[in-house]
């Protein structure tokens, strides 16, 4: 009995799951991966939600998912947006702090996926007009937790949080502080502690 019903709960938490993330648009595939469930168990809670189970406004989108993280990049409104979230995905352990190489296949899982929804949802209360999409933050998530390229890291300014290419030599400064800044800064590594301090957000967008 004691089997069944933790085969029971953890059924429920998937089927939750794949209704948040229906609700945020994502994919079968994203569904599938996160959410433990076959494509017909995802296209049967499809069904039996309808559109009166989607927020107002949400489609479900088609084709593949995002895949070249240089493309998200090129948005001008992903760059912007991109360090808050992530700083957020790394608040809730979406991304671990270690280098997780091959994310793609050890990260997707129900509580890595609960606390994804949780990242997005409160990204969206925080910047209500934003447009990145779940698929896009899983994309985020995926490259940030293999460090193969890019890392989250904090501006030797005013260490707030930002995306760092570590193939490139430009200086680890934000957007706001880049162009007033004019001398070499002293660059002190933060802790790990200060990944939860309210510091820790891209300063531009709060």
């Amino acid at each position: 009995m004691r089997v069944s019903n933790k085969c029971y709960k953890r059924d429920l938490r998937s089927i939750e799951l794949a209704r948040r993330m229906l609700r945020l648009e994502a994919r079968t595939q994203t569904i599938r991966a996160w959410a433990t469930l076959t494509g017909d168990r995802v296209r049967s809670i499809t069904r039996i939600l309808g559109q009166d189970g989607l927020d107002h406004g949400a489609a479900r989108r088609r084709g593949p998912s995002p895949s070249k993280f240089a493309v998200l990049m090129s948005s001008p409104t992903i760059r912007e947006e991109a360090p808050a979230i992530a700083g957020l995905c790394r608040y809730y352990d979406v991304i671990p702090q270690d280098p997780c190489p091959d994310a793609r296949k050890r990260l997707p899982g129900i509580e890595r996926g609960e606390r994804l929804c949780d990242a997005l949802e409160m990204f969206r209360l925080m910047v209500p007009d934003t447009r990145i999409t779940l698929e896009q933050v899983v994309l985020l998530v995926f490259t940030l937790a293999e460090r193969e390229s890019w890392e989250l890291g904090f501006c030797a300014s005013c260490h707030a949080a930002i995306l760092i290419d570590r193939l490139a030599l430009s200086r680890r400064l934000c957007a706001h502080c880049e162009p007033r800044t004019a001398k070499p800064l002293e660059i002190r590594e933060p802790t790990l502690g200060e990944y939860a301090h309210s510091s820790f957000v891209q300063q531009t967008l709060f």
